[in-house]
């Protein structure tokens, strides 16, 4: 492989500058972004990220490095100090994914590739297509690449990101290639297409959900937000927005956006994909939001021309999908995992459940630790509104203090309201005193966790399973741990 066969598929007009022509012949293993992980004949990408610049590392680099892709001028001087050769570019974000996928061979090249963003829904909704594809064309296995794990023609392979890095999704994309699937549906975060680490693809069909706040500690501001949601329907050829929702509206409308636009609704007229789309027994539930996933998914997979009765098998027979409205408790109350961790998606999952419980409804949550801290408060005022009992507890709180979260949660609940809650700051200790407390009929929603099976705090990772508490739990009467609110 050669330099050359690397940037086969970068426009010319991305490369502004090379230090010789004789580089783009020069033999080269892979494309890398990390110093630290270069090993000889690696071509070294510098990155600017918000908190470190590659282009700090290129003494480290030229080590082993053969070549080192740049996009601040400034940077030439000492590179040739270096005797490292350099290329110019525009950005080095969007090129380095396209150099991954040619470093793999270009996996995507024979992949159907579908995206799914929004701020709430998209694991969902990935979920459900898997489901659809795997039943109209069972020969063919799918992977999906996702919040809750990459898996490829059933095979997990673990994740750390809703989106991966570039380098990963192109290896995880030869993989699919090699176990002969031929569909891949991916989660697309608004960070990923902000850093352009989807660059390079072409989606066959891109799916917006809806979009709410969230991850205003990353982007500036909500339209910042917005925007890099916006990034992925330049790289379909398809998209289908829920236009229930106003910016998936405002996308529907946009006339810059290059995709063939669809919309699905559950409550809009102008819609092609209504509720009538699917059966009653599909879109009637109290939970609105499982009804809109389950239309998006079946819009997609009617637009990728499966037939609707296989649509709506597949809906009715698939497998629960992990932490998302996942009942793992059925009597003599229920009780239920969720990743709900932002504002809309507590309030949907709290009216739903709110509607179908016969009995008192008890949320136990927290937030998030170094993340967010706007959406706290606002957590907490839903919760009042919609919940009987409220358990306030930790949620991955990383480096900050628990009961510093928990304080600033409280502060949206009126005072009127603080009889609801009880704080107990350690989450198992929380999961049994809701288990210990709850009556016949009632209805608990374990929100914020979901699939996951680890707690962060200030000490570190550490393995923490609420399916495994739940399964093990035997009824008896615990110390009373409450903390005085």
């Amino acid at each position: 492989m050669t330099i050359r066969t690397l940037f086969d598929t970068i426009p010319l007009t991305d490369i502004l500058g090379i230090s010789s022509p004789e580089v783009l012949t020069l033999p080269c293993a892979a494309p890398k972004r990390d110093s630290r992980k270069i090993l000889a004949g690696d071509v070294f990408f510098c990155i600017r990220g918000r908190h470190h610049d590659g282009h700090t590392d290129l003494a480290a680099a030229s080590y082993g490095a053969v070549c080192a892709v740049i996009d601040r001028p400034d940077a030439i001087a000492q590179a040739e100090e270096l005797s490292l050769p350099w290329i110019l570019v525009r950005d080095t974000s969007s090129v380095f994914p396209p150099a991954c996928l040619a470093y793999y061979g270009h996996p995507e090249r024979s992949l159907h590739l579908y995206a799914v963003t929004g701020t709430n829904g998209k694991t969902s909704v990935t979920y459900l297509l898997e489901a659809i594809f795997s039943a109209y064309l069972p020969s063919s296995p799918c992977a999906v690449f996702g919040t809750v794990e990459n898996r490829i023609a059933g095979v997990s392979y673990r994740t750390e990101n809703t989106t991966p890095a570039p380098e990963i999704t192109a290896e995880l994309l030869a993989r699919a290639r090699d176990a002969g699937v031929k569909t891949v549906i991916m989660e697309a975060s608004s960070h990923a297409l902000e850093q352009n680490r989807l660059s390079g693809l072409t989606f066959d069909c891109g799916i917006f959900t809806n979009f709410s706040e969230d991850h205003l500690d990353y982007h500036p501001t909500m339209e910042d937000y917005f925007l890099a949601k916006r990034k992925l329907f330049f790289s379909c050829r398809r998209a289908l927005y829920n236009i229930d929702d106003p910016h998936g509206m405002r996308l529907f409308c946009d006339p810059d956006i290059p995709a063939a636009a669809h919309a699905y609704a559950l409550n809009h007229p102008l819609a092609a994909f209504s509720a009538s789309f699917l059966p009653d027994d599909l879109t009637d539930t109290p939970c609105d939001f499982l009804a809109a996933n389950r239309l998006a998914a079946a819009a997609c997979a009617s637009m990728s021309s499966v037939p609707t009765k296989v649509i709506c098998t597949a809906i009715r027979f698939m497998q629960p999908i992990p932490g998302r409205m996942e009942r793992v408790l059925a009597a003599p109350y229920s009780v239920y995992l969720d990743y709900a961790h932002t504002p809309d998606a507590l309030k949907r999952v709290l009216q739903g459940l709110g509607k179908q419980t016969t009995g008192a409804l008890c949320v136990l949550f927290g937030c998030g630790g170094d993340r967010e801290r706007q959406k706290r408060p606002m957590m907490g005022a839903i919760a009042a509104a919609l919940a009987d009992r409220i358990i306030l507890t930790a949620d991955n709180s990383r480096s900050e203090d628990v009961r510093d979260i928990l304080t600033e949660i409280l502060g949206g609940i009126v005072q009127n309201d603080r009889h609801k809650v009880t704080v107990i700051t350690d989450r198992r200790a929380a999961i049994l005193h809701a288990l210990n407390t709850a009556k016949a009929g009632d209805t608990v929603l374990l929100a914020g966790k979901g699939h996951e099976t680890y707690q962060t705090d200030q000490t570190g990772t550490h393995p923490f399973s609420e399916r495994e508490i739940i399964r093990a739990y035997q009824p008896f009467i615990h110390t009373d741990e409450r903390e005085n609110p």
